[in-house]
C-alpha cells in the first residue's frame, strides 16, 4: 500500500512540476528571458506529466498556436491513452485478485516448493515414474543425459 501511495504522490509531483514549468515558460516568453525548451516540456509529458502539460497549456494559454508542439503533445496523450486502455483490458479480471487461475498460480509456485528430486541413475528415475527428465526440471542432471539433447533417461530405442 505504501508503494502505491508513493507512486501516486510521485505522479502528482511530476504533474505539478510540469504545470509550473508551463507557467514559468509563459512568463519568461512574455518577459523575453530564459525559456524552458520544448523538448523538456514534452519529455515531462511523456514520462507521466501529461495532465500537468494539458492543464498548463490551457490555463496559461501557452504553446496553443505552435502546430508542431501541439501535434507532439497530442501524440503523447494518444499513446498514453492507448497504453492505459490496453493495460486496463489486458490485466482486468473479474473478481479482482481472487480468481481460480490466480489461486492456482499461487498454490503452484508459492505454497508448494519445487521438488528437489535426485536420481542416482536412470533406473531410479524410471522406477519413480519421473523419466524422461527434461533439462531445467527437478531431477535432471547432465550426467544422466548421455546424448546431450536436453532429455535425460529417455526410453530405450529398439535397434
Amino acid at each position: 500500500m505504501a508503494f502505491i501511495l508513493t507512486l501516486v504522490l510521485a505522479f502528482a509531483a511530476l504533474n505539478l512540476w510540469t504545470f509550473v514549468l508551463f507557467g514559468w515558460d509563459k512568463m519568461r516568453a512574455e518577459q523575453g528571458g530564459w525559456r524552458v525548451s520544448e523538448t523538456s516540456l514534452l519529455s515531462l509529458a511523456l514520462i507521466g506529466g501529461i495532465g500537468g502539460a494539458y492543464a498548463g497549456r490551457a490555463l496559461f494559454r501557452h504553446k496553443t498556436r505552435k502546430k508542431s508542439f501541439n501535434t507532439a503533445l497530442q501524440s503523447i496523450g494518444f499513446f498514453q491513452l492507448v497504453a492505459l486502455t490496453f493495460c486496463g483490458v489486458y490485466f482486468y479480471e473479474p473478481g479482482g485478485l481472487s480468481t481460480p487461475a490466480q489461486a492456482e498460480i499461487v498454490q503452484t509456485f508459492v505454497e508448494q516448493p519445487r521438488s528437489l528430486a535426485y536420481y542416482s541413475n536412470c533406473s531410479d528415475a524410471r522406477s519413480a515414474g519421473a523419466a524422461p527428465l527434461d533439462s531445467g526440471n527437478p531431477g535432471y542432471r547432465p550426467a544422466l543425459d548421455r546424448d546431450n539433447d536436453g532429455i535425460a533417461c529417455e526410453p530405450y530405442r529398439g535397434r
